[in-house]
C-alpha cells in the first residue's frame, strides 16, 4: 500500500505539472456511469493510423455526476469561464475489479489525443448540456472514454489534459486496484471524463 500512495502521490505531481488536479476515491460496487439512450449525430477516425473511433452524440438519459461522484437527476447552472482546460477533478474509480480496459489500448486513444493535440489543435470544443453533441466518445479496441458536458453552456477543453486523464485512470482504476475503470468529475461539476471497457 505504501508504494501505491507514493505511485500515486508521483502521479499526481506529474499531473498537476501538466495542468490536471486530481484525487482519487474508489467508487463503490455501482460500476460505470452508462447511457442507455444514446443519439448519435456523427463519427470520424483520429490518431496517426486514424484507428481511434470518435463519435459525437448525446444521451437522452444521461447519468449527472457531482463532484463526489453521486449520480443525481439535476445540477444547479453555473455561469464561469467556458475553458476548463487545466481545470481540477476529482478522480473516482469503479469497483470491483475485473472487466477493465486493457492499459495498452487506452494508450492507443490517449497518443491519438496527443497526436491531434499537435496536429489540429490543442483545444477542442464540447457543445452545452441537453444538445446533440453533449457528449465525445473515442474508442479504441477494449478501450472507451467519453467527456460529457453537464453544463449549460459550451465548454472548451485541451486534448493534452483528456489524454493524461486516459492514461492515469487506465492505470490507477484496474484489476491491480481493484477497479475496472473510473471516471474524473470536475470540481464545479461542470463535466467529466469516465474510461471504461469498451
Amino acid at each position: 500500500m505504501k508504494s501505491f500512495t507514493a505511485l500515486l502521490a508521483g502521479i499526481s505531481l506529474f499531473l498537476a505539472a501538466s495542468g490536471v488536479s486530481v484525487s482519487a476515491t474508489v467508487l463503490g460496487a455501482g460500476g460505470s456511469l452508462a447511457c442507455k439512450n444514446e443519439v448519435v449525430a456523427s463519427e470520424t477516425f483520429i490518431g496517426v493510423n486514424k484507428d481511434v473511433k470518435v463519435t459525437y452524440s448525446h444521451c437522452n438519459d444521461v447519468p449527472l455526476v457531482t463532484a463526489n461522484g453521486k449520480e443525481v437527476s439535476s445540477l444547479s447552472k453555473r455561469q464561469d469561464d467556458s475553458n476548463v482546460c487545466g481545470a481540477q477533478c476529482n478522480t473516482f474509480c469503479f469497483t470491483p475489479s475485473g472487466g477493465g480496459p486493457n492499459e495498452g489500448d487506452c494508450q492507443v486513444i490517449a497518443d491519438a489525443l496527443l497526436y491531434d493535440s499537435q496536429n489540429v489543435g490543442a483545444l477542442f470544443n464540447i457543445t452545452a448540456s441537453g444538445t446533440a453533441t453533449d457528449k465525445i466518445t473515442m474508442q479504441y479496441s477494449s478501450c472507451l472514454t467519453y467527456f460529457l458536458n453537464q453544463d449549460s453552456s459550451n465548454l472548451t477543453y485541451c486534448r493534452t489534459d483528456w489524454s493524461s486523464l486516459v492514461t492515469w485512470l487506465s492505470g490507477d482504476c484496474d484489476a491491480a486496484n481493484n477497479a475496472h475503470g473510473g471516471l474524473c468529475v470536475a470540481a464545479d461539476q461542470r463535466w467529466y471524463i469516465q474510461v471504461q471497457h469498451s
